[in-house]
């Protein structure tokens, strides 16, 4: 109950240990038109209402819990004198292992998850979320780029198809085919570098405009106890509840500009010109002379 704060009435205290009575969130309290001194059913039980509590968790808006003392609870769910989970807090930070290990010695049965585990555990999700969205950007981009190759081969065959006078000409006076294929493959490195400079000075004016403006994401951690121990099979025993903390932040979003995507990006611009160019020019060389005096005439 330490991420919460009484709006009402009061906490529960020791004195209610084995007492049917509970206090409840301020939104379910609000659903209902619950208030102090109410009762509620739980589980064929009537139940004091002696509080009402308000969260500042990100789910406050849809919290509908009822609090009770843990004898109560026992009693009513008829689980006999069985818990869970049991938060442990330490008196330092230092010795936070020293109590995880005995806690480990003295209840082999239990699972012991430390604060440090948690955040292990948290920044591996991240870790694989990180790694998933990498891959997928990488595989989105490779395809990405055999469209955009696909495509100005088709655009180059097509322009080739439009030339039919011009290249069965020059074959006709006697070019080979190396220098078609040579004309033809030049012409479209040259349209892949225009391309390729436009589009950098595009993506370059895009990272100038969002690092400028610096959007910003608001984000919030809440942090858990500094360590529990749960207890499979309805394993029991004591246990005191440590404060959470929200840690709030705002993550600015940059576009940082490596010079070594701007080459890559040329690199890639006068690659994919060359394949459209040898594939086309290839398309243009098998052109026969004949071809080019029936469309002349």
């Amino acid at each position: 109950m330490s991420a919460v704060e009484v709006a009402d009435g009061r906490a529960l205290a020791a004195s209610d240990d084995g007492e049917a009575r509970a206090i409840v969130d301020a939104t379910y309290a609000t659903s209902e038109n619950l208030a102090v001194g109410d009762t509620i059913d739980v589980g064929g039980t009537d139940v004091e209402i002696v509080g009402i509590v308000a969260s500042a968790t990100a789910d406050a808006d849809t919290a509908a819990d009822v609090y009770l003392p843990l004898a109560t609870a026992q009693e009513i769910s008829g689980a006999g004198d069985v818990v869970s989970t049991v938060y442990v807090q330490a008196e330092s930070a230092d010795s936070i292992e020293a109590v995880k290990t005995a806690l480990e010695a003295e209840l082999p049965d239990a699972t012991v998850n430390s604060q440090s585990d948690l955040a292990s555990s948290v920044s591996s999700s991240l870790s694989s979320a990180s790694a998933l969205i990498s891959g997928l950007g990488t595989w989105l981009s490779v395809i990405l780029l055999v469209v955009a190759v696909a495509l100005a081969v088709l655009f180059t065959i097509s322009g080739v198809s439009r030339r039919t006078r011009e290249i069965g000409t020059l074959k006709a006076i006697g070019w080979s085919n190396r220098r078609v294929v040579g004309q033809v493959a030049g012409e479209s490195i040259v349209q892949g570098a225009i391309g390729g400079v436009i589009g950098t000075v595009v993506g370059l004016v895009g990272a100038f405009i969002i690092t400028a403006v610096a959007p910003t994401v608001s984000v919030a951690a809440e942090s858990g106890p500094a360590g529990s121990a749960g207890f499979p099979g309805g394993m029991g025993g004591p246990g005191s509840m440590s404060e959470q903390a929200t840690v709030a932040g705002d993550i600015v979003l940059t576009a940082p500009i490596a010079p070594s995507i701007v080459l890559l990006a040329l690199a890639l611009a006068l690659a994919g010109g060359l394949v459209a160019g040898i594939l086309g020019g290839w398309r243009a060389a098998r052109l026969r002379p004949a071809e080019a005096l029936r469309a002349v005439a």
